[in-house]
Order: C-alpha cells, then sequence, then structure tokens
C-alpha cells in the first residue's frame, strides 16, 4: 500500500530503473502504470488475481523493452511469428520479445476468466470487500485477550493480509490446529497470516478467528 508515486518520480529525476513487485496488489487494488512511472512491474498469478501456478504478468514500458539483454531464444519471440521460412531470429518489438517459448495456454485461459471476473464485480468493489474483511479482524484481535497484533499500521496502509500471534501459544501448534480443521492460513513474520479475498463469507472468518479463541479453552 505504499505511494509508489514518488517513488517513481525520485527513480526517473534520478535515471534509476523502478521494478515493482506487484503480486500482494493486482487482484485487488488498482495500479496505473503510467501514474506511478514504473519501468517493470510483475506479478504471479496465483495469489490475488486467482489463476493457476505457473503463469505471470511482466509489464515492460515500451522505451525500456530493448534494453533488456535477451538470454534465450525460442519461435514465439521473433517479431516474424509463424513465418517458419524466415531466415532471421529478430525479436520482437513488443513485450512478446521475453516469450521465448510455446504460451502456458491453460493457465492463460485460466487467468483469462479471472480477469473477466474482477472486470465485471469491479477492482473498487473487491477493494471494498477486502478492506472490509481486514477491518473485521483487526477489530476481532484488538478485542481478543489472547491474540495480538504483529504490525500495526495506519489505516490507510491496511491490505487484505493481516498477522497475528497467539500470546500463549506457539505458532506451529495453532497452524497445526487450523489445517487440520481446514482453515487456510501460513506462518509467516513471526506469526500467523490470514488474507481472506472478496468471495470469503464474512461468518467463515469469524469462525476461523473464533477456532483459536476455542483451541485456547481446550
Amino acid at each position: 500500500r505504499l505511494n509508489l508515486e514518488p517513488i517513481g518520480v525520485a527513480c526517473k529525476s534520478n535515471n534509476i530503473l523502478f521494478c515493482v513487485d506487484a503480486i500482494q496488489s493486482l487482484g485487488v487494488f488498482e495500479m496505473d502504470v503510467q501514474k506511478i512511472h514504473a519501468d517493470y512491474i510483475m506479478a504471479d498469478g496465483h495469489k490475488w488475481l486467482m489463476s493457476p501456478e505457473g503463469l505471470a504478468i511482466f509489464y515492460v514500458s515500451e522505451h525500456m523493452r530493448e534494453q533488456l539483454k535477451l538470454h534465450q531464444y525460442g519461435w514465439h519471440m521473433v517479431e516474424a511469428l509463424g513465418d517458419y521460412d524466415k531466415q532471421g531470429w529478430q525479436p520482437a518489438h513488443s513485450a512478446r520479445r521475453f516469450e521465448c517459448g510455446s504460451p502456458n495456454m491453460l493457465g492463460i485461459h485460466a487467468l483469462y476468466a479471472s480477469l473477466m471476473l474482477i472486470h465485471e464485480i469491479s477492482i473498487n468493489k473487491i477493494q471494498a470487500s477486502v478492506l472490509s474483511n481486514t477491518d473485521y479482524m483487526l477489530d476481532f484481535i484488538r478485542s481478543s485477550k489472547n491474540l495480538e497484533l504483529l504490525y500495526i499500521y495506519p489505516a490507510v496502509y491496511n491490505s487484505g493480509i493481516v498477522t497475528f500471534r497467539h500470546k500463549n501459544i506457539r505458532n506451529s501448534e495453532i497452524y497445526k490446529f487450523l489445517t487440520e480443521n481446514k482453515i487456510i492460513c501460513a506462518i509467516r513474520g513471526g506469526g500467523i497470516r490470514f488474507s481472506p479475498h472478496f468471495y470469503t463469507p464474512r461468518e467463515k472468518i469469524r469462525q476461523a478467528l473464533q477456532f483459536i479463541e476455542e483451541f485456547n479453552a481446550s
């Protein structure tokens, strides 16, 4: 949730390339690549974009495409795509120059379906829903006697990720208990990470947090 525009402006003013890892943003928050003056942006599709692993998005600004040195070559990255009789191997002028081999068609179709769903719902509604889930989790944890937040930021920096820990029980025990109850989470940054998407029912989030309270009672 950092304000990337002043970073991009500073990089541009000092002739520094600006590369953004957007894997925790795309699919939840708007990102204007021109506004933030990004030279490169990439994100794997398997997180908030809801596509399978093995397919990523890679944006390269037009004026930077030919400054990246190519280390591999394949039929899909040449300018004359499909012309198998052409002798020269001229890399494509578009960003296709970085797609050396046959595309991951199964992953592409799945990502396309996800993008259409995001477009249909609208990124603004998704963002509002995700942040509403986050607000609920933060309020629940703050009111709990047994749980504590590991990272506390001003609300403007809230995202879809909430990391917390139990005051008396090890993370490994909490994680084992939650996964055994089919609650998806992760151990990250010294605590338990919850990151429900827009489609996760509020009741499921409440139950997941309540399970931890009940685990303490047992």
